[in-house]
């Protein structure tokens, strides 16, 4: 097991080991985990702990605990594949174009949702802060010298979550948000380009026009054209 920083508990870096596992097929449905005293003695760990992170990965979707059975590995379809420590050891393993596929696909769906929500749904005061990132993504983006990726991200990230804020409802804002995540992890090393936030930047204003106007089939198709353009640019790369 990989040394471990004091920041995290201890039993989350079984939760990520015994995870990582069971995603990457060494553990497979409808295996049985080695016995508590194994895998104790294995990863280092007192019982408290292995219990602690299987309690995580049952809540996960991952295992279950059978009498006289043991902990037995579920099948992917048990899986809570919208967890984000799921996600994230997904990417880890399978192959980084299909998955990306997979994800933009539902942030197309749910993300584009959204924002006609948002259209119907947001307050004044919604649309005010909405208006106010977009002009912050706008000034980074006008400065090459100065343009700092991580500075875009952040503002990048307050802007969707702040449409997904504005559509009221928590489900939508959460799954999304997660997903969102997943993606940036995927890409971190590939739309850190200005340009290829400067050719998205107009789908982003057409979305809060659409908002701001309170016309919601313009900020869904504004937000699926965006969808577009980000897929372009994923099989470009």
């Amino acid at each position: 097991m990989k040394n471990k920083p004091y920041h995290r508990k201890l039993y989350q870096y079984i939760v990520e080991e015994l995870g990582q596992r069971i995603v990457q097929g060494r553990y497979q449905a409808p295996d049985v985990l080695p016995t508590e005293d194994k895998l104790c003695e294995e990863l280092s760990v007192s019982r408290g702990v292995l219990r602690e992170a299987t309690k995580v990965l049952t809540q996960k979707g991952l295992i279950q605990t059978r009498p006289r059975v043991g902990t037995q590995v579920l099948p992917r379809d048990c899986w809570n594949l919208f967890d984000a420590d799921v996600l994230l050891w997904r990417l880890q393993v399978e192959d980084k174009f299909t998955f990306l596929k997979t994800v933009t696909e539902v942030r197309r769906i749910i993300e584009s949702e959204a924002a006609r929500l948002a259209a119907s749904r947001a307050s004044q005061a919604e649309v005010s802060s909405i208006k106010l990132l977009m002009e912050q993504m706008v000034q980074i983006l006008s400065d090459d010298a100065n343009y700092v990726y991580e500075k875009y991200l952040d503002i990048d990230i307050a802007f969707h979550n702040s449409i997904l804020k504005a559509c009221h409802n928590d489900l939508l804002s959460q799954i999304s948000s997660t997903m969102r995540e997943a993606v940036h992890q995927a890409r971190e090393h590939d739309i850190n380009d200005i340009d290829i936030q400067k050719e998205s930047l107009p789908f982003h204003v057409a979305i809060v026009d659409g908002i701001a106007r309170k016309d919601p089939e313009a900020a869904y198709k504004a937000s699926q054209q965006m969808f577009d353009d980000v897929w372009r640019d994923i099989t470009r790369g």
